[in-house]
C-alpha cells in the first residue's frame, strides 16, 4: 500500500550486530599489566545487572524506532543512540575502575570485541537515521556538541581513568600532543598543496579536452602505487637534493623525515580533487550560463557568480575525500620518520602493546571523522546559500 511505512533494514541490521556483539562478545579484557594474554568478561559479568539491563532496553527501544522509520522516530532514535554511546562508555569505565581496584596497581582493563560490535552496529543505524530525519545542519551540530560535551564531561569527572588506552595516554602524554601536531601539520600542508595543484588542473582539463586523458592516465597511475611503496622511492632522489642543496636540508627537507611524506600525500590527494573539480563544472548547465550573458555578465562575473557556486559543494566533496584519505595514510609515513600517529601504532605492533595501537588508532579514526563532518557542514552551507539565492 502507498501509505505503509517500509521497515529500515539498515536500521534493523544495525541494531542486531550491536545486540549480538554485546551480548555473545567479550565486554572486557582484564591484564595483569600491558603485555600479558587477557581474560575476557562478558558484559553480564563486568557490569551490574541494573546497567546491562539499561542498555539491553535501550536497544530494544531502538530497534522499534528502526521499525517505524518515520521523522521522528529517526529524530528520537539518533538523540538514543547518543545516550546509549554516552552509557555504554560510562558503564565501561565504572567497571573498569571496580577491575582495577581488585586486581591492583599494574592492572590493565581493556576494552573487549563486543564493546567495538556495539558502537559499530550503532554507527549503522545512526547513519540510517541521519538521513531520514533530516534533522538539518543545526540539529545534527547540536546533536554532535551535545555528544562531545557528554563525552568531555565523563572524561574531566574521570569516568575512563582507569581504561588501559587512557592510561597509555597518560603514559605517553607529551608525546602524544607533538605527534598530532606532526599529523595536523603533515596532512594540512599536503592537502594544501594538493589543491593548489588540482584546483587549476582540475579547471584546465574543463577547459581544454586534449589534455584530459593523459591528466586522469597518470593520476589513475599514481593512486594505484602502495604507499610505502612512494615513499621509499622519494628517499634517493630527496637524499640527493637535500646534499645539493644546503637550504633545503636546513628547511627539513631530507629522504626520511616530514618531505617525502608531503610529496607523496599531494601526489595521492590529486586524483579526487582533480576529477571532482572537472565533475563540478561539467555538471553546469549551458542554459544558466547563457542567462547569465544574457543579464550581461562578462567571463569572470559567469565564472564567479554561476559556475564556481555551482561547481562548490561537488569541489568541496573532492577535498573531503582527499583530506580524509591523507589523514588515514599519513599514519603510515611514521615509516620513513615523519612523526604523526602511526608512531604509537607502530610502537604498539613491535610490542604486542594493543592499547598502544589504540592510541594511534583512535585519534586517527577521530581526525578523519572530523575533517569529514566539517566539510560536510561546509558543503551544506553551500547548498543553502545557493538555494537562497
Amino acid at each position: 500500500m502507498a501509505g505503509r511505512r517500509k521497515i529500515s533494514r539498515v536500521g534493523g541490521a544495525g541494531v542486531t550486530v550491536a545486540l549480538a556483539g554485546l551480548v555473545l562478545g567479550d565486554f572486557v579484557l582484564v591484564r595483569r599489566n600491558r603485555l600479558t594474554p587477557g581474560v575476557p568478561l562478558s558484559v553480564f559479568e563486568a557490569l551490574a545487572e541494573l546497567q546491562w539491563a539499561l542498555l539491553l532496553a535501550g536497544l530494544a527501544a531502538l530497534l522499534l524506532f528502526s521499525i517505524k522509520p518515520g521523522r521522528r522516530q529517526a529524530a528520537a532514535g539518533m538523540l538514543l543512540i547518543v545516550l546509549l554511546v554516552l552509557a555504554l562508555l560510562g558503564f565501561l569505565g565504572s567497571a573498569a575502575a571496580e577491575l582495577s581496584e581488585a586486581g591492583g596497581s599494574f592492572t590493565r582493563v581493556s576494552i573487549g570485541s563486543s564493546m567495538w560490535l556495539a558502537l559499530f552496529g550503532l554507527f549503522i543505524v545512526l547513519t540510517d537515521m541521519v538521513g531520514r530525519a533530516r534533522l538539518g545542519l543545526v540539529g545534527n551540530v547540536l546533536l554532535a556538541v551535545g555528544f562531545v560535551a557528554g563525552l568531555a564531561f565523563s572524561a574531566l569527572a574521570g569516568a575512563y581513568h582507569f581504561l588501559s588506552p587512557v592510561l597509555e595516554f597518560i603514559s605517553h602524554r607529551d608525546r602524544f600532543f607533538a605527534e598530532l601536531g606532526n599529523h595536523l601539520f603533515i596532512t594540512s600542508l599536503s592537502i594544501g598543496l594538493a589543491a593548489a595543484i588540482g584546483l587549476p588542473l582540475g579547471l584546465l582539463i574543463f577547459k581544454y579536452r586534449s589534455p584530459r586523458a593523459s591528466v586522469f592516465a597518470v593520476l589513475n597511475i599514481v593512486q594505484t602505487v602502495p604507499s610505502l611503496a612512494l615513499f621509499g622511492l622519494l628517499i634517493a632522489p630527496l637524499a640527493f637534493i637535500s646534499g645539493e642543496w644546503p637550504l633545503l636540508r636546513s628547511l627539513g627537507v631530507r629522504g626520511i623525515g616530514w618531505a617525502p611524506a608531503v610529496i607523496a600525500l599531494t601526489l595521492y590527494g590529486l586524483l579526487p580533487i582533480v576529477r571532482n573539480t572537472f565533475a563540478g563544472f561539467a555538471a553546469v548547465d549551458k542554459a544558466v550560463m547563457e542567462v547569465g550573458r544574457g543579464m550581461g555578465m562578462g567571463p569572470l562575473q559567469i565564472f564567479a557568480r554561476v559556475e564556481l557556486p555551482i561547481a562548490a559543494p561537488i569541489i568541496l566533496s573532492g577535498l573531503r575525500i582527499a583530506c580524509v584519505q591523507n589523514i588515514g595514510n599519513t599514519a603510515v609515513a611514521a615509516l620513513i620518520g615523519a612523526g604523526g600517529f602511526g608512531i604509537f601504532i607502530f610502537q604498539g605492533l613491535g610490542q604486542s602493546a594493543i592499547d598502544l595501537i589504540l592510541l594511534g588508532t583512535i585519534p586517527t579514526i577521530v581526525l578523519a571523522l572530523c575533517a569529514d563532518g566539517l566539510f560536510q557542514m561546509v558543503m551544506q552551507l553551500f547548498t543553502y546559500r545557493r538555494f537562497l539565492t
